[in-house]
């Protein structure tokens, strides 16, 4: 068993560090988190990272200060390190000496490493529950509101060969830099001369494609290499093989979303092709290798070719970047699009930030809603009045589900508009009891067509009613008549539209600006709107930061209530 972990302590202030701090004036941040936030409860929490054994690191909690540091002012950790070394008001704050400039910038980067999206989320709901005890938070009638906010991140969006290259590339490196010496050496009879190959802007249809067609190949024999009976026995020695499965997958999946088989015989989707010359082509290709080593793809290319998959025929949630391959482009109105990701904001009305989730740019917002609502309710026992959010929030299933919590959603509904501009479904009046819909014209439904797909029902009035009315034009201009679709939720939804109408309803509804004060914040002081960092795990971790940053702002700023710039002199009703 263990020692009881021991952190590094820098002991009592010096003589030298007492004079400069106390001619300091108090900071109108920093000294006022260090009176109200006690970061001790990080000592206890991440004891479970560290060894009793060995040299002792530095505490946890001075750690959690740094980052607090670094995201208030939102700078890379070179820059922390500077920070650090040159401000006193910080070394005040982290309880450092004078004259200390021990840490590194990789240090902080490793430490947030270790860490963890979890433990930072831990750290932000301690810190959470501090500010519950002091009341800023947590009232019977408060109401939640939630929004979200794009995190653009300045990534090239790769073609289809490069992305395979890069794929390749990235599990080949991760193979030279940790599998073991059997491994690599075994590895030496791979043909991947593929990925080498730069063609010139003079390069005819053909070579292109014969050059795509190897590239796909050799990684259809690399991710075949790892599952031969001769390397499997190999791969368990290996600590880091996990890491290479992950690499695998990545490279699988960039293949089946961006290349397919190929037959020359047939004409290519892609466009006009010389089959003869590809033909040409891939025998000299192939008679130039069939000298290969064991592994060699030469068997493979002269079987089977590959193209690329037809842009509109590849799905809209693929990879796009295989260093970072859960980032993904979405579209954030009719005219931009966001690429990355997108940053999930759960605060309440009074603007203190109960938690942020970093999902994929093409998420719907939806989605994560009902999960973050859960997080907050089962630690703190605290269930909001209502849960407040714009229009994409407002959809059944997940008004069911925090139905289910005790939550009530105030969003607006998402009108059913025409897209042919005649009537849409307001003009037409549902009746319950005949279980038929009755149009502007008086005529009812004749039949219906149940659908578990669409979750909903599609009614018909057919050509007797439509042929001869003479809201015919204004209505439907199929030649089979009009159409009625009723979801399954329309009850929730019509009981959604009464709410929003309501007084209170209206009244909540306008609490909903609120929160883009906050998604300001998080955005552009905490650098969340287009971030430094382009892996989602390291994205949330800043998510998490800029929330404990702005939260403390907020705090300090309602209990403290102190205007801009320093006490420099201490008045004499205070010093009596």
């Amino acid at each position: 068993m263990c020692a009881k972990v021991r952190y590094k302590s820098f002991q009592q202030l010096t003589w030298t560090d007492v004079p400069v701090y106390s001619k300091l004036p108090p900071h109108p941040f920093w000294s006022s988190v260090e009176e109200q936030i006690d970061f001790t409860f990080a000592d206890r929490l991440c004891e479970v990272l560290y060894s009793g054994r060995g040299q002792h690191a530095y505490a946890p909690s001075l750690k959690l200060k740094i980052h607090l540091v670094q995201s208030y002012y939102d700078l890379p950790d070179r820059l922390v390190e500077e920070k650090i070394i040159a401000d006193l008001f910080i070394k005040r704050f982290l309880g450092l000496p004078v004259d200390f400039f021990g840490f590194d910038h990789s240090t902080i980067g490793l430490d947030r490493n270790r860490m963890g999206a979890e433990m930072f989320h831990a750290c932000h709901l301690y810190i959470l529950a501090q500010l519950y005890s002091k009341g800023l938070w947590g009232d019977l009638n408060e109401q939640w509101i939630i929004d979200s906010f794009p995190s653009n991140l300045a990534m090239t969006r790769h073609g289809a060969s490069r992305l395979i290259k890069q794929a390749m590339i990235r599990l080949v490196q991760h193979m030279k830099r940790h599998a073991p010496y059997s491994v690599r050496l075994a590895a030496q009879s791979l043909q991947l001369d593929a990925i080498m190959i730069r063609l010139t802007s003079e390069a005819t249809l053909a070579e292109r494609m014969l050059a795509f067609s190897k590239l796909v190949a050799q990684a259809h024999a690399l991710l075949h290499w790892y599952q031969s009976d001769k390397i499997v026995p190999m791969l368990k020695e290996w600590k880091s093989y996990p890491k290479s499965q992950q690499l695998q997958e990545i490279l699988r999946r960039i293949l089946s979303e961006n290349s397919r088989p190929f037959d020359p015989n047939t004409k290519s989707t892609t466009g006009k092709t010389d089959h003869s010359a590809l033909e040409e082509h891939a025998d000299e290709h192939a008679s130039e290798e069939t000298s290969g080593g064991p592994l060699a793809s030469s068997s493979s290319e002269t079987e089977l070719l590959y193209e690329k998959t037809p842009r509109k025929e590849r799905p809209s949630d693929r990879i796009e970047n295989a260093a970072f391959p859960e980032a993904r482009t979405g579209v954030k109105n009719n005219s931009s699009n966001i690429f990355g990701f997108k940053t999930q904001n759960l605060c309440t009305e009074g603007g203190i930030i109960l938690d942020t989730f970093v999902v994929p740019a093409n998420e719907h917002d939806r989605e994560a809603m009902a999960g973050m609502v859960a997080v907050i309710q089962d630690f703190f026992g605290i269930t909001p009045k209502a849960l407040i959010g714009d229009t994409l929030y407002g959809y059944a299933k997940q008004r069911l589900a925090l139905a289910s919590r005790g939550v009530q959603v105030v969003a607006p509904v998402a009108p059913s508009t025409n897209p042919a501009n005649l009537f849409n479904i307001s003009k037409f009046t549902y009746d319950p009891e005949k279980d038929v819909f009755v149009c502007p014209n008086g005529a009812e439904t004749m039949k219906k067509y149940v659908s578990s797909k669409l979750e909903g029902a599609q009614y018909y009035f057919g050509k007797k009613n439509c042929n001869d009315c003479p809201l015919r034009s204004q209505c439907t201009d199929s030649a089979n008549g009009r159409t009625v679709f009723r979801s399954d939720y329309a009850d929730i939804y019509e009981g959604a539209r009464a709410m929003n109408t309501s007084f209170e309803g209206q009244y909540s509804l306008q609490k909903r600006k609120l929160v883009e004060r906050k998604n300001h914040e998080l955005k552009n002081h905490c650098g969340l709107g287009r971030p430094d960092v382009k892996s989602r795990e390291s994205l949330q971790i800043k998510a998490y930061m800029a929330a404990i940053a702005v939260n403390l702002k907020y705090a300090v700023r309602v209990t403290k209530n102190l205007k801009q710039g320093f006490l420099r002199r201490v008045k004499k009703e205070e010093s009596a």
